[in-house]
């Protein structure tokens, strides 16, 4: 037993007003809960603390006097929460001087030198080969350089209750039967597009799980009263005999689950000849509910340009249409991500809305083309950034802001296009008749069905209204920045 040591862990909360707060809210990052996990299981004392769940820690005197007395702190940055992650840290090193301050997450790998001016550690990459060293005091500063975990049957079932409040994001009996839980399973992509940091982060080389070790954790949660889950992997269906043999052992437990996939996943070959019908059956049938697909573009240029790697003769938006459509008729929900860069126009983002609406995706959600350090977008784009003020300036690199100045529209015009895109989609708080039926035909009853209903309208109406009032700040704090003339 290593002795009682004090171990806290604190995911920043996002700047107040970010669009999709209340998306980013129900679904925690799992980089604390998994080293988190690992130390609870050796007999430290360990709490998380979760600003998007719980608040802010300096508004919580009895949370930040716990966090302050700790013997190590560790705080998990991505980009946009770098600058509250190292807003905490000194206060934290003000306060408590002897307290061991660490950073990791995806931000700290790629900008270790900025991340280190605000900590005692920076960990770069994976934790779990570190962690316990850190946590026993063996290290005590330093930029850290992680090995990647190559076994991930070794990680232990997460502990979700170790987030401090965690209850509170649940509430009690059915809705926590309905809490997309999020698991992981795997780790790395095999694609490599040119805007994302996971290859980067954790490798083109996919490592997964077992499928014994899998399926022992999801029962270990429905154990706990779980019934619905979120793989957060990035691509849960790259082995096709893995996920398979996965959903044969899982169709007898009657769980639902959500993932991300490729929208054309379910070709056995690139000239779209074969399809893998079985597949597709025995994942919906296992629970599949809510597939996450990146679209990103519909154009066939702009998907050569991003190194999409989409498969097939035809034009792309025939193949995305034809593949959009063999998913809903195997039963599926689609929530589709777009992203539209600088070479875009109001023509694109109309074309997108379009493109969505025609097939009855059921919910959508365009992004900014964001150059996020650590991938060859951030150097491409590095000298037309506007914001680059770093670190405060991190705060807008989150997809719904424009940071840069050669953008076709102009920020404010990419601004406005994007706010309007998602307005016109999410007309009457984005319900259709393919999305009140499906909620209809689930196993709970009319009550619930209608409040499911009513707080997805709500929040879009809500999500909408607070980012365009968000927009408007922002573009006042643009028109300070050195090159007012890209305004228009």
């Amino acid at each position: 037993m290593p002795g009682v040591r004090k171990i806290r862990f604190v995911e920043p909360q996002s700047r107040p007003g970010r669009p999709f707060n209340a998306w980013i809210t129900r679904w925690p990052l799992l980089g604390p809960v998994t080293l988190g996990t690992i130390l609870h299981n050796l007999g430290y004392d360990v709490v998380i603390y979760n600003e998007n769940i719980s608040g802010s820690l300096l508004e919580n005197p009895e949370a930040y006097a716990d966090v302050t007395s700790a013997d190590v702190v560790g705080i998990s940055i991505m980009t946009p929460t770098a600058a509250r992650g190292y807003a905490l840290a000194d206060r934290i090193k003000r306060d408590a001087p002897p307290v061991t301050v660490v950073f990791g997450g995806v931000h700290a790998t790629f900008m270790p030198d900025e991340a280190l001016t605000h900590g005692d550690i920076v960990v770069r990459g994976e934790g779990e080969s570190v962690i316990e060293s850190i946590a026993r005091g063996d290290v005590t500063h330093g930029i850290v350089e992680a090995v990647p975990l190559q076994d991930l049957d070794a990680l232990p079932t997460l502990n979700h209750s170790l987030i401090r409040d965690f209850d509170r994001l649940l509430g009690s009996g059915r809705r926590q039967q309905r809490y997309e839980l999020p698991m992981m399973t795997s780790r790395g992509c095999p694609h490599g597009c040119t805007y994302c940091s996971v290859t980067r982060m954790f490798g083109r080389k996919v490592r997964r799980q077992s499928v014994a070790k899998a399926y022992g954790d999801i029962c270990h949660q429905m154990d706990r009263g779980f019934r619905h889950l979120f793989f957060y992997d990035d691509n849960f269906t790259t082995d096709r005999t893995w996920t398979k043999q996965l959903l044969e052992r899982l169709q007898p437990l009657h769980i639902r689950f959500n993932a991300q996939a490729r929208v054309d996943f379910h070709w056995l070959d690139g000239s779209r000849r074969r399809c893998d019908e079985d597949l597709l059956r025995v994942l919906r049938r296992a629970g599949g509910d809510v597939l996450y697909v990146g679209y990103e573009t519909i154009d066939d240029a702009t998907a050569k340009q991003w190194h999409k790697g989409y498969r097939g003769d035809t034009s792309l938006k025939s193949r995305l249409r034809e593949d959009t459509r063999i998913l809903h008729e195997s039963g599926f929900w689609i929530h589709g991500m777009f992203v539209l860069g600088p070479q875009h126009t109001k023509q694109t983002a109309d074309g997108i809305v379009h493109f969505a609406r025609a097939n009855q995706i059921e919910t959508i959600q365009i992004s900014v083309l964001t150059p996020f350090p650590g991938t060859p977008l951030f150097h491409e784009m590095r000298p037309h950034l506007v914001f680059s003020d770093f670190p405060a300036d991190w705060n807008y690199f989150d997809g719904t802001h424009c940071v840069y100045n050669h953008s076709r529209l102009g920020i404010a015009g990419f601004q406005k296009t994007l706010i309007e895109a998602h307005r016109r989609f999410y007309t009457w708080g984005g319900l259709s008749l393919r999305r009140i039926r499906a909620v209809l035909e689930q196993r709970t009853s009319p009550f619930e069905k209608l409040a499911h209903i009513w707080a997805n309208a709500r929040t879009a109406r809500t999500i909408l209204r607070q980012w365009r009032e968000e927009t408007v700040s922002f573009l006042e704090l643009v028109r300070g920045k050195p090159m007012p003339q890209q305004i228009s």
